[in-house]
């Protein structure tokens, strides 16, 4: 026989053996299947978990990037109405050229009021402290409905049509039994300290998912809260959103970039600001103490992995060692028909690299299928969550990504090939 020929022969030679003795391939390709299928399982759900936090809290509160008046930052525990940023066209102006492209910038005024709900009579039946947050809701080119999803979320009622109409976290409703159609009345303080009171026309009921919101959340127009809290042309916060696909490690690199060409605005001054506004630029990562969640999420995300490649080429390697004692026979003969033992060493890591292989592919289609299962049906933790003080969805949802099933073949090849080794040099 040739060299080719001796070559074409043992390849043939492995391949079947592979297929007709099944102690050789079955359990390790079950291991590494399994083990793959559950990496991506659960680097998908805490994926899900994280960037659903991520995605919540941007949403409704401090968006993927924010642009906010230094003095209402630093005291933002006191809602300092007074300290909003003005010129709020020339600010909005100036983000949409100056920015990235792919930020959406959306202008929010958060407030405070004691809400008064009257009675039948017109006298006051109950009051309670909520917080709120304005936006756009009437115009017609507004993607706030769809960011929010308030069109699902919706309990009762109907979204806003007209100006002076409000929605009402569902929780709050209930504890007050409000009843839709009917007025309530809204007490704050004013730009300029003063009192501020208005009339609103409660219209829907809003489950947003989020225990303390659903509590005490109150959602108006933008261009009401101006009237209402004497805000002409002004703004607490502009609200940067990116899309989906950009990871929120890369959230510091966009603000940074927005940082230093935040200095032609500061130089421009527009007449609306005060002498003392000086605006600054936060990412998510900045606020809510998030940063340390995902610090503590990568890092939890780590040591699964690692978990699990070290089970595994464990598990791998023991099998190694039992499929040599099985395969006694069989290496003798090869050896004494002259093949070295680097190469014999070299035929079973790849037919290890190909158990591998073949079994971090049927690990990628079942944790897929699951993964994909929980992102599009979730899991209902809003009992577990509610108490937690994280601003997270009552349900759950993984998420599926590229990156995770990166995440699940590697350690699976590298455990099939590194057990193989290890069991073959002991």
């Amino acid at each position: 026989f040739s060299v080719a020929g001796k070559g074409n022969y043992m390849i043939r030679f492995l391949i079947k053996g592979m297929l007709q003795d099944r102690t050789r391939s079955l359990f390790p390709f079950t291991v590494v299947a399994v083990g793959v299928s559950l990496v991506i399982v659960l680097v998908g759900f805490l994926d899900g978990v994280i960037m659903g936090m991520l995605d919540s809290t941007a949403y409704l509160d401090t968006g993927h990037l924010r642009l906010v008046n230094k003095p209402f930052y630093d005291e933002e525990h006191l809602n300092p109405m007074d300290r909003a940023l003005g010129s709020q066209k020339v600010t909005g102006n100036w983000l949409k050229k100056n920015s990235d492209s792919k930020i959406e910038w959306s202008p929010r005024i958060r407030w405070r009021a004691i809400m008064d709900v009257p009675d039948e009579k017109g006298e006051t039946r109950s009051q309670t402290p909520v917080m709120g947050m304005a936006l756009d809701l009437l115009s017609k080119d507004s993607i706030e409905l769809q960011r929010l999803n308030l069109a699902e979320s919706l309990t009762e009622g109907r979204l806003p049509k007209n100006r002076g109409e409000v929605l009402v976290g569902y929780r709050l409703a209930h504890t007050l039994e409000l009843a839709l159609n009917k007025p309530v009345t809204l007490i704050g303080r004013s730009f300029d300290g003063g009192l501020a009171t208005d009339n609103y026309l409660v219209v829907g009921f809003v489950r947003f998912g989020i225990f303390a919101m659903d509590k005490k959340m109150l959602l108006i127009d933008l261009a009401d809260a101006q009237e209402t809290f004497y805000l002409q042309n002004m703004v607490t916060d502009w609200l940067g959103y990116l899309p989906p696909y950009v990871s929120f490690l890369d959230y510091d690199q966009y603000r940074r970039r927005l940082e230093s060409s935040l200095k032609g605005l500061i130089n421009i001054h527009p007449p609306g600001w005060a002498k003392d506004d000086i605006p600054v630029v936060v990412s998510i990562q900045d606020q809510r103490n998030i940063r340390s969640h995902t610090e503590m999420f990568l890092v939890v995300r780590q040591y699964i992995i690692g978990a699990f490649l070290f089970l595994m080429v464990v598990v791998l390697w023991n099998a190694g060692i039992l499929n040599g004692v099985h395969r006694y026979g069989e290496m003798g003969v090869r050896l004494a028909m002259g093949e070295t033992h680097s190469r014999l060493i070299l035929s079973l890591i790849s037919e290890s690299m190909v158990i591998g292989i073949i079994g971090s592919i049927v690990g990628c289609i079942l944790g897929g299928a699951c993964t994909y299962t929980l992102q599009e049906i979730g899991l209902n933790m809003g009992d577990a969550f509610a108490k937690s003080g994280l601003m997270l969805s009552d349900v759950v949802r993984a998420r599926l990504s590229i990156g995770g099933f990166v995440r699940g073949i590697v350690p699976g090849i590298t455990a099939s090939v590194l057990g193989t080794l290890i069991s073959a040099l002991s």
